[in-house]
């Protein structure tokens, strides 16, 4: 499963140990008959950009017969330490470079929400910049998390709403009966990785010319899209690592003793293992007990995860891979 990114990416060399292949162009395109040029907006926080970068670009592995160049770029509205910034300088590509290349497909990840009002964020003008370009110059823009909810903002005017409680764990989708061909092959009740604080009303987006083609009544809508497939919209998580919810786990915890959130967190839904609740539970106690998170048992919680979501994730951009290669060739 190949993938040449664009520059080389650093961080990509904690993929070695996975089914990847981390090569320049010239080594490997004479192999494939099969090659997409794919853009990466990068919206992340400096704690989280490499992490994603090796998320999306794991799930971009996930055709071995097509070979996939990343072109990874972010916006300059966004706040970032100096370590990032000379990072994104030396191994990101300027945005106007991207502008004058010629993408199959734009993945646009998730960002930190800070505003109720997705219109006050500061990349929002950027943001909506690069969508307008991608919509007439990309054939496909796969959006994740905050970049859905931005675009339903600005193409359907559909706003946002805060849930009562976060949409948080692992949990099993209805599938549409849909042609559409994003979900070919994919097991009706699979299970999908959800992880936000806001929700999209599903009577609005049905309303729409979108198909909600991937639903839990619970965590909320996983995949949305239009027919053709120009827009892909998750507000599921399928690239998330094994160990993301558990460092989110940890961060609520933290928000708890800082005063940031009333309660102590509770269990990400069927993320966890049975041997994992023990071990939560002990620590919980000690957490209530002396006011410090000290010791989070971060190694051996690791290995209880139930990582049920990563193969329908592969069917998923699998599929949306073999639509951008068909569009390819029209």
């Amino acid at each position: 499963m190949p993938i040449v990114a664009h520059p080389k990416l650093p961080s990509l060399s904690k993929l070695k140990t996975e089914d990847l292949i981390i090569a320049d162009a010239s080594s490997l395109a004479k192999e494939f008959h099969q090659e997409l040029h794919i853009g990466l907006l990068n919206l992340m926080p400096d704690a989280a950009l490499q992490a994603t970068e090796r998320q999306f670009i794991r799930m971009l592995g996930s055709d071995e017969n097509i070979l996939v160049h990343v072109y990874p770029t972010t916006v300059g509205s966004l706040k970032r330490g100096e370590e990032f910034q000379d990072y994104i300088a030396k191994n990101y590509n300027d945005i106007s470079t991207i502008y004058a290349s010629k993408l199959d497909g734009l993945i646009i990840s998730g960002a930190n929400p800070s505003k109720p009002d997705m219109t006050e964020e500061p990349f929002w003008a950027s943001l909506v910049e690069v969508m307008d370009w991608a919509m007439e110059n990309t054939n496909s823009i796969l959006c994740s998390c905050l970049a859905t909810h931005a675009l339903l903002k600005y193409y359907f005017n559909i706003d946002r709403e805060l849930r009562g409680q976060k949409s948080w764990g692992v949990f099993p989708h209805t599938v549409a009966n849909s042609p559409n061909p994003l979900i070919a092959g994919l097991d009706d009740s699979f299970m999908g990785l959800h992880s936000h604080f806001y929700d999209l009303p599903l009577k609005k987006i049905q309303d729409t010319d979108l198909e909600v083609l991937a639903y839990n009544s619970q965590a909320g809508f996983f995949l949305a899209s239009t027919t053709d497939t120009k827009l892909v919209l998750y507000q599921g998580h399928p690239e998330y690592d094994a160990i993301s919810l558990l460092k989110e786990y940890q961060r609520e915890i933290t928000n708890f003793l800082s005063g940031l959130r009333p309660d102590y967190p509770p269990l990400p839904e069927n993320y966890f293992s049975k041997a994992a609740i023990p071990v939560l539970e002990n620590f919980q106690k000690k957490v209530l007990l002396t006011k410090e998170q000290s010791n989070f048992p971060e190694a051996r919680l690791s290995e209880l995860v139930k990582v049920e979501w990563r193969h329908s994730g592969k069917i998923l951009y699998k599929n949306w891979l073999n639509i951008l290669v068909k569009a390819k060739e029209l």
